[in-house]
């Protein structure tokens, strides 16, 4: 649909929106995947156009390729059909393919691209295409697939198996489609890049969508700007129920990483034992004892505060669990619940208890704890998208393609983030960044969509600058500026 309004009011043709798509995947395809030479696996629909297009592109810039068209091209579509004869008039080097050779053998310097099937599929493939995709997986070459791997079906979220291309880097056009950002499809997926076409802004703005994948576009405009005039008490005062001996980096980092999130105050409600630890690794942040020698074992709200972050490294005993009960009958709202405070929910039995609008921040093993345990993410997704609806609460599963869900039943699922982010603390700072933009008056859900990407934008900067295998929690909080930056100069460089 949307391709066919931005053709509609852009182009006089489909075929001239397939040359904009095949020039801007041939040249990423260079990019990524730099080879001697190409062979494109072309099935016969607009996926094989797409290939057939971006074929002839590199043939013109005397780069080796060859294109093996698999299937009947007399039933192929009409845009395959008017760029097969094209390439046909051109020169372009071809073979046609009905059933598998023995023995597919490439050159290793050979990349595949594979445009056999598009997005449009919603049958598994059989027969000889699929024996063809079982030889292409066993070859050594680098598999590149265009818009998503052949076989892959877009919409199914299941667990899907069979017939699949396992591409090591795919480009995919403008948006992810859903089947592509789960883990037990990684394998397929491999390394995914998108590939802007340009479609219609309009036409996205107006559609209304229950999956909504997180880019500056989408949150760029929910940052709020800050008075020449403003004061310390105009960005919010951020209470954080954490740390216990021996976890007092926890309330560290999430009091520290929600400092850096623009909120005017934090006062960290810890143990008597953590006061010194508090005190010098983050002199900015304000400290309440008398709640506890080695944890915290009661709540007391702090006048003045404007959101509450409870859990991380709190630990689970007596004492944190008396704390966690009495903030539940307390009325302290906005609230973020993380770490060590959902462990005790979970264990209590107390989900119901839970107020609504309330933001929780499980990783995989606390959201099964909460809600039950789970075979596949799809199932989580599933009973995800049903607590937030029951509860009135969101849900910020994280992991890759952090997940957000939603009362209304929407899920967010987010663009940022690098495996070098899977490490100690992480989901601290995560929660911190989620409290301090609570805290300075960003309703729940704004401020779990901008806190996640922020959160992961930062992880990416770490990345660039540290490497992927060295990242700590640390990092990532010292590029939170940045990460604002970014988004702060989208609206710049657009207005």
């Amino acid at each position: 649909m949307w391709d066919r309004v931005t053709i509609e009011s852009h182009y006089s043709a489909s075929s001239e929106l397939m040359e904009v798509a095949a020039r801007a995947l041939a040249e990423v395809l260079v990019d990524k995947a730099p080879a001697l030479r190409y062979v494109f696996l072309c099935g016969t629909g607009n996926n094989g156009g797409d290939g057939l297009v971006m074929a002839r592109m590199l043939h013109e810039q005397q780069m080796d390729v060859l294109v093996v068209v698999a299937g009947d091209p007399a039933s192929g579509s009409n845009d395959f059909r008017e760029n097969l004869q094209v390439s046909i008039d051109g020169d372009l080097p071809l073979h046609f393919m009905n059933e598998v050779p023995n023995g597919l053998e490439l050159d290793e310097d050979t990349v595949v691209v594979d445009a056999l099937f598009g997005s449009g599929l919603n049958r598994p493939i059989e027969g000889w295409l699929a024996d063809l995709i079982a030889a292409v997986n066993v070859l050594p070459n680098r598999v590149v697939a265009i818009d998503m791997p052949s076989g892959l079906q877009a919409d199914d979220l299941h667990v899907q198996e069979g017939a699949i291309i396992e591409a090591e880097v795919t480009l995919t056009l403008e948006i992810p489609k859903r089947a592509m950002l789960f883990a037990e499809h990684d394998r397929y997926v491999g390394k995914m890049v998108i590939v802007p076409l340009g479609l219609d802004e309009d036409f996205h703005a107006s559609q209304a969508c229950d999956w909504v994948f997180l880019d500056d576009r989408e949150l760029s405009g929910l940052l709020h700007q800050r008075s020449k005039y403003s004061y310390k008490g105009m960005h919010g005062h951020l209470q954080v129920v954490a740390g216990s001996v021996g976890m007092m980096g926890a309330c560290m980092l999430a009091s520290y990483s929600a400092m850096r999130s623009g909120t005017g105050k934090v006062t960290a409600s810890i143990p008597e034992n953590g006061l010194h630890i508090m005190q010098t690794a983050v002199p900015e942040v304000m400290c309440k004892i008398g709640l506890g020698l080695n944890s915290v074992e009661r709540f007391q709200a702090i006048q003045g505060a404007t959101a509450w972050l409870l859990g991380p490294g709190c630990g689970t005993g007596e004492g944190p669990t008396s704390m966690v009960d009495q903030w539940l009958t307390s009325g302290s709202h906005p609230a973020i619940v993380d770490a060590d405070a959902l462990n005790v929910i979970a264990r209590e039995g107390w989900q119901h208890r839970i107020p609504a609008l309330t933001v929780l921040t499980p990783h995989v093993g606390e959201f099964d704890a909460l809600f039950g345990e789970h075979a596949t993410h799809f199932d989580r997704l599933q009973t995800q998208l049903e607590k937030s609806k029951e509860l009135g609460i969101y849900i910020v599963l994280k992991g890759a393609h952090t997940r957000i869900t939603t009362p209304n039943g929407e899920v967010f699922i987010n663009s940022t983030g690098n495996p070098g982010m899977a490490t100690a603390g992480s989901g601290d700072v995560l929660s911190g960044v989620i409290g301090g933009l609570l805290a300075q008056s960003y309703s729940p859900l704004e401020a779990s969509l901008l806190g996640v990407y922020l959160h992961g934008l930062a992880g990416d900067v770490a990345a660039e600058a540290r490497g992927i295998d060295s990242i700590i929690a640390r990092d990532i909080i010292e590029f939170i500026g940045d990460a604002f930056a970014h988004l702060r100069g989208v609206n710049t460089s657009e207005g």
